[in-house]
């Protein structure tokens, strides 16, 4: 037998509708019938597995909204407002959102915490980059989010066919002979700590750059893996790679 506690509902019932002393469960219709209204509202029975209520989804819709803190299974939705088609892979999703979509239970919540991988940043700065569109400056952000913040990335504009001085490196950063129309160059100092993680990283820069440089626009994408060196650059894990990529 239940008592009336049992029945949340219940208790805002005039006295004559709650449950009596000694009044089974199996008697006791109303309580039965309430239940059902209080699981899909409240979300608050003792059913095993039960999802949260109706109440619980509408006090947490606005972190629906918010790339931290939505559930993983909600971003490519949410991606869909501001016209973003989010990249695949652990480094772009993280190990906890890809295992999330794994399981895709039948209910999310909101994240208790919030949550930064590479596709939560670059939802949450889409449409501030989208004023920067064809750009340097939006350019160099949008790379930014995905090479990753330990990447260093320079944009070159070439208006002078030669420039010598402090630093200047030929194919870097200065050529010798005139360009093509509207030519730039990108390079980035991108730390890896393997060939394969490399690859991805490149493929995903190249199309970036493809997608948001103006069409009449040439360019040139340059990447350098840092080694180990102590000076100018000198910061381990970010301009510096202590011990070399691996071939994984």
């Amino acid at each position: 037998m239940s008592s009336q506690n049992d029945y949340m509902y219940v208790q805002y019932l005039p006295r004559v509708f709650q449950q009596k002393s000694g009044e089974s469960d199996e008697h006791y219709f109303l309580g039965r019938f309430l239940r059902a209204f209080e699981a899909m509202l409240s979300g608050t029975t003792e059913t095993a597995g039960e999802s949260a209520g109706i109440e619980a989804l509408l006090d947490e819709l606005h972190h629906y909204f918010d790339p931290e803190l939505a559930p993983s299974q909600f971003l490519p939705w949410l991606a869909g407002w501001v016209g973003l088609q989010l990249a695949e892979g652990v480094e772009y999703d993280g190990e906890q959102d890809n295992q999330e979509r794994t399981l895709a239970p039948m209910q999310i919540l909101p994240l208790a915490e919030a949550r930064s991988t590479v596709n939560r940043k670059l939802l949450g700065s889409i449409v501030q980059l989208y004023k920067k569109r064809g750009t340097l400056d939006g350019l160099a952000e949008y790379l930014q989010v995905y090479a990753g913040e330990e990447a260093a990335i320079q944009i070159h504009n070439y208006e002078e066919p030669v420039r010598c001085g402090i630093a200047q490196r030929v194919g870097i950063n200065t050529m010798v002979g005139a360009a093509e129309p509207s030519y730039f160059s990108v390079h980035i100092i991108l730390p890896a700590y393997s060939r394969s993680l490399l690859q991805r990283k490149v493929r995903n820069l190249q199309e970036v750059i493809r997608k948001e440089k103006p069409f009449y626009t040439n360019s040139i994408l340059n990447i350098e893996v840092p080694q180990m060196c102590l000076g100018v650059y000198g910061r381990v894990g970010m301009e510096t790679l202590l011990g070399g990529m691996t071939e994984q």
